[in-house]
């Protein structure tokens, strides 16, 4: 009898009312769901109402958001990603897919080639070209074949080998070598 004088109920008997097991009666009684008794005896019906208003608030998507986790559905999220994960390696053992990183380091090394020519060696080619010729329109023509001629340089670059160049620099670095 709890202190009010009403009877209570060992987990096992709450369990099986509420078609539950004993460790869910003990997670939902720790959880405030169900109210606990004496040494782990419960009053009926304050644990039938508690459960009820727990499945209410289910239902009504006011559990909280651990209470409201689909188990099923999580674990197959994961395996699906699993999966997905295993696709991605094979097509880049397959040379079907690229990291992330790697493109940016070679976005890095395109645009790196494109700056060294535009503010390099082509300012340096069109003053050259440029010294003595008279005319807005032929300079204007030397501008734009010199600026078609690095723009061409850059994609005709052979992005492997400077991307392979580049990580032999960056493994000397790392290894301490120079």
């Amino acid at each position: 009898m709890s202190s009010a004088g009403n009877p209570t109920y060992p987990a096992k008997t709450i369990a099986k009312l509420l078609m539950l097991t004993e460790r869910r009666v003990q997670q939902l009684s720790k959880d405030g769901v169900i109210p606990k008794g004496e040494r782990g005896r419960y009053e009926l019906a304050p644990a039938v109402q508690g459960y009820i208003r727990f499945l209410q608030d289910r239902m009504a998507g006011n559990a909280s958001q651990v209470d409201s986790i689909d188990y099923h559905k999580e674990k197959a999220r994961k395996i699906k990603a699993e999966a997905d994960m295993a696709e991605i390696e094979a097509a880049k053992r397959r040379n079907e897919a690229i990291d992330s990183q790697e493109v940016k380091r070679a976005w890095q090394i395109v645009l790196g080639e494109v700056r060294a020519n535009m503010i390099g060696t082509t300012p340096a080619r069109i003053a050259q070209l440029i010294r003595g010729v008279s005319g807005e329109t032929q300079v204007k023509k030397i501008v734009r074949q010199e600026i078609e001629l690095a723009m061409r340089s850059a994609s005709e670059t052979n992005i492997e080998k400077l991307f392979d160049e580049e990580e032999g620099v960056s493994d000397d670095v790392q290894s301490g070598d120079s």
